[in-house]
């Protein structure tokens, strides 16, 4: 192994914009025909080790620059330079590569699925708002509404929920998702938003690859390489709501190892109000239901964070990842089923380990949630905590047989929750466990003619065991076009709260109990601890999907994509509400309980939905400096079956307009980005209510002042268009940021 290695060798060398002699981060430099390859950090430079001697064709490639190709020879042990200057170019659409739809790279034309990308540079011009969301904001087919500072539900292909979580949410292969609710606590990220590299948004159902809760699609979400970022970078930021930031980072590589090291934090004051004596901002509250006990702390939301990551590139290519954070969250309101819950002080620490080589991958993670101090219950006045720690395992082995004509994922995952919460939100603290192991082949059938079928099973200790297929059809008739067909299955574990919760309000004659709590404390007439009919466990939410999509490039200048869809969704858990649920009386006796007789709120799986809907977005590049983006997203619904006491609705408008201007120019960008939402109507636990149309227009811009100096401006809602996207949720208004970043 000694030997091999002393006679590999080795090319570095920079990559710089032939106009301005900048260096150009992010470029892909590989030698053709092989999986050797590398990226240009923040500065252009590039470093490939372990070539074996021989004569090769070096491609250098990037969006909006012209591919190089260039000979190279590598003598036993040389290290050699090679420096490149790429000039400017209209964007090769049909090169852009994504990697989630099939779990390897394919070209975007040809993935069988509908999928957004965000890129770096987008991802960058947007970042000083530290909202990741966001930056989803006006693409094609997604559901994103917004409560407080960073309470956000991101979803696709309607209901939606004030605790969405039918969008599988994964940074590096990590889920986001809580453990108690599911959703995801967006200010609870270890590293600011321009540490990401890249944004792959797949719709539609994935469970046959991704299991549980890949319901709606899934958010690949993969951040920055140290080696790509090296160098040291400090950012500070202001803005509106008293808006500070601040991150520092410092990135480098010997040899081998690289690593990145990330301190910083974010604070602003929330969109939220008090609500207490029935002050409601807007219209349509119950006045029962929704007036608060507790007054809201109106103290600044705040993330403190530090991460850490190092790297080891093996000489064959293969790649090991180490890496870990924590964050301290403040302050956040968060919507619920029973009220709105204040986050007064919580701690996200994690972990994550990985290998990537020779057809393999294994990503091991665990996760944590520590309540530092209680949660408050606005609406009951109760103090409740979160504790948990999720732990998961995936292996995952391809492969390409038949001289690349059959391509084969293998992968199994096994994953580890243990929850409590001090006997706030559960009786007891539960241990549970859930397994994984799925397979895809993908056969080429010619060279214009691919077909893929894949299957996953998963057990759980908190459901019955789940068999998602899938089988799609890419027919790609013309060079840059391509249609395609999709099947899919894809299921959605109930949370905690919908199985196991146990809340009595302290003033009001209320309780909420979850579907699988038999013996609730006092309360009277249960036979066995079952009403009789009544269902004996919850089972899992279900959707059959059938997909039509086209993807098409024109002229290399437009990027066309149209997808259409028809699913079938059964046995949802309802939203929390009174008389749905067999297993309780809609009033409850509680002998010696001064607010007895109590009504009782529940979960329960009924009803059944038939959906369409039917997704358009193009891209059109005028200029190299001129990109125009336009989407319309139409939603249709119909329910066939559902409880006589549930609001059974999608919480999602019938249509959906959104777009956007990007100017570039040798020193940054600029862009414009517009959406508009028709009135619709909400209904989430104790918060039903209509929501009238709005418009948002954001604006946003990077200007590079120096090498080493870079500020960026991120306006939301720019009009100040007052509107509220939840009902329950705050007002919303503008939020201007400005960062400045200097880099050396």
């Amino acid at each position: 192994m000694m030997a091999q290695s002393g006679m590999s060798g080795t090319i570095s060398g920079v990559v710089k914009d032939d106009e301005n002699r900048q260096g150009i981060p992010f470029v892909n430099v590989v030698l053709k025909g092989t999986q050797l390859g590398a990226a240009s950090d923040e500065n252009g430079q590039y470093l490939m080790r372990g070539i074996p001697p021989g004569e090769y064709t070096i491609v250098v490639s990037s969006v909006g620059f012209r591919t190089v190709e260039s000979p190279i020879r590598i003598e036993p042990g040389a290290v050699v330079t090679r420096d490149f200057f790429l000039a400017h170019s209209m964007v090769e659409l049909n090169e852009v590569l994504v990697y989630g739809a099939s779990l390897r790279r394919e070209r975007i034309t040809e993935a069988p699925a509908s999928i957004a990308i965000i890129e770096a540079d987008d991802i960058a011009r947007n970042a000083s708002h530290g909202q990741l969301p966001k930056l989803l904001e006006a693409e094609p087919g997604i559901d994103m509404v917004q409560s407080g500072l960073y309470d956000f539900n991101v979803n696709t292909r309607g209901f939606n929920s004030s605790l969405n979580r039918r969008l599988l949410i994964l940074l590096d292969g990590r889920d986001l998702g809580t453990a108690f609710l599911g959703a995801t606590e967006w200010n609870g990220l270890t590293i600011p938003l321009e540490e990401l590299g890249r944004i792959e948004l797949i719709r539609g159902p994935g469970s046959a690859l991704y299991g549980a809760n890949a319901y709606n699609g899934v958010m690949n979400i993969t951040s920055i390489p140290p080696r790509a970022s090296r160098g040291t970078r400090v950012l500070l930021g202001v803005g509106e709501l008293s808006m500070i930031r601040g991150d520092a980072r410092h990135a480098d590589a010997s040899g081998p190892w690289s690593y990145r090291i990330n301190v910083g934090g974010i604070s602003g004051k929330t969109f939220s109000k008090v609500r207490t004596g029935r002050q409601f901002e807007y219209g349509g509250f119950n006045p029962l239901l929704n007036d608060e006990v507790v007054n809201l702390n109106t103290d600044p939301v705040r993330n403190i964070y530090a991460s850490a990551r190092v790297d080891y590139d093996y000489t064959d290519g293969a790649v090991s990842t180490l890496e870990g954070g924590v964050a301290q969250v403040e302050n956040e309101v968060i919507v619920t089923g029973i009220g709105r819950v204040q986050v007064r002080k919580a701690s996200r620490p994690w972990a994550r380990i990985s290998y990537t080589g020779h057809g393999f991958s294994f990503v091991g993670w665990t996760s944590a949630r520590v309540n530092l101090e209680p949660e408050v219950s606005l609406s009951t006045g109760l103090d409740l905590y979160q504790d948990a720690l999720i732990t998961q395992g995936e292996a995952q082995y391809s492969t390409n047989l038949l001289e690349n004509q059959v391509m084969a994922v293998i992968g199994v995952s096994h994953r580890l929750v243990d929850i409590g919460t001090k006997g706030t939100l559960m009786q007891t603290t539960r241990h549970d466990n859930m397994t994984g192991v799925y397979g895809q082949i993908e056969y080429k059938i010619s060279n214009d003619l691919k077909a893929l079928v894949a299957a996953r099973w998963d057990r759980s200790s908190l459901h019955d065991s789940q068999f998602s297929p899938k089988a799609a059809l890419v027919w790609s008739f013309l060079n840059g076009h391509a249609l395609r067909a999709t099947f899919n299955k894809a299921f959605q574990s109930p949370n905690y709260s919908e199985l196991y919760l146990h809340v009595k309000h302290p003033t009001r004659a209320l309780a909420y109990y979850g579907n699988m709590v038999e013996h609730p404390d006092g309360l009277t007439g249960f036979v066995g601890g079952l009403q009789p009919g009544a269902p004996k466990n919850m089972t899992v939410e279900k959707i059959t999907s059938y997909e039509l999509g086209y993807k098409g490039v024109f002229s290399n200048s437009l990027f066309l994509t149209a997808d259409t869809y028809y699913s079938e969704l059964t046995d949802f858990v309802t939203d929390l509400a009174v008389g749905v649920n067999p297993r309780f009386p809609p009033q409850g006796i509680y002998p010696g309980d001064p607010l007895s007789p109590r009504t009782i709120w529940s979960y329960v799986n009924a009803g059944k939905v038939r959906e369409a809907g039917l997704e358009v977005g193009a891209n059109y590049y005028l200029s190299d400096s001129w990109l125009f983006r336009g989407n319309f997203t139409w939603y249709s619904f119909e329910v066939v079956e559902k409880n006589i006491n549930d609001v059974l609705i999608p919480n999602s408008p019938r249509y959906r307009i959104g777009g956007g201007i990007t100017y570039t120019h040798e020193r940054g960008d600029a862009a414009l980005s517009l959406k508009y939402v028709p009135s619709f109507e909400w209904a989430a636990g104790i918060y039903r209510g209509p929501i009238p149309a709005y418009a948002i227009l954001d604006v946003s811009s990077t200007y590079r002042a120096t090498s080493h100096v870079m500020f960026t401006l991120a306006v939301a809602n720019a009009l100040d268009r007052r509107h509220y996207q939840i009902f329950g949720g705050s007002y919303l208004g503008r939020r201007a940021t400005l960062t400045a970043a200097y880099s050396f």
